[in-house]
């Protein structure tokens, strides 16, 4: 199935960030696309073009403010959604979930459903969203999960409804994960 193809070919070893960061130096973000002059060896990633640009979105919206380890570990969860029976197996369906249309802030990622443009317009951050995403998303070599496994999570300016119902496993920077 498509969730033990993904598990399998994100469950291997350790990976030196600096060896799956690819650096270029090209134009600008277009819309979600990978800007040209930016090389990825997509035979190299566990899954396809679009899911790997999905992550990136979402890295991009929910935590390019936050640290390194913050944005591993919010990638991270939408690979554990994606890897769990309760979640859809494609990123981008784990990505867009629950999404009713004219309702705002009523998905699993709120950037997703709130009426604003997704393009995203600070270029460098762009590049390291789809750089992290490249990253966490390699075949030979896997991040280890710094969330324990969480499944959700949201910004510590909040207190959701749905987090009394969770064990916290881990905080970092501004994001509180459960599982």
């Amino acid at each position: 199935t498509q969730r033990m193809f993904l598990a399998l070919r994100l469950c291997i070893a350790p990976l030196v960030m600096g060896a799956a960061l690819l650096l270029s130096f090209a134009l600008p973000a277009q819309a979600a696309e990978i800007p040209s002059g930016m090389k990825i060896d997509f035979s190299s990633i566990a899954v396809s073009k679009d899911e790997l640009i999905c992550l990136a979105l979402n890295d991009y919206w929910e935590a390019r403010s936050e640290s390194l380890a913050g944005r591993i570990a919010v990638a991270k969860v939408v690979l554990n959604r994606a890897m769990d029976r309760r979640f859809p197996p494609n990123l981008c369906d784990v990505v867009k979930e629950n999404h009713m249309q004219d309702v705002l802030h009523r998905c699993q990622f709120s950037w997703y459903c709130d009426e604003r443009a997704d393009t995203p317009y600070e270029h460098s951050e762009w590049r390291t969203s789809l750089k992290i995403a490249t990253a966490v998303l390699q075949i030979d070599a896997a991040i280890p999960d710094p969330t324990g496994g969480a499944l959700w999570y949201h910004a510590d300016f909040t207190r959701p409804y749905w987090s009394a119902g969770y064990g916290t496993t881990t905080i970092i920077g501004h994001h509180i994960f459960y599982r």
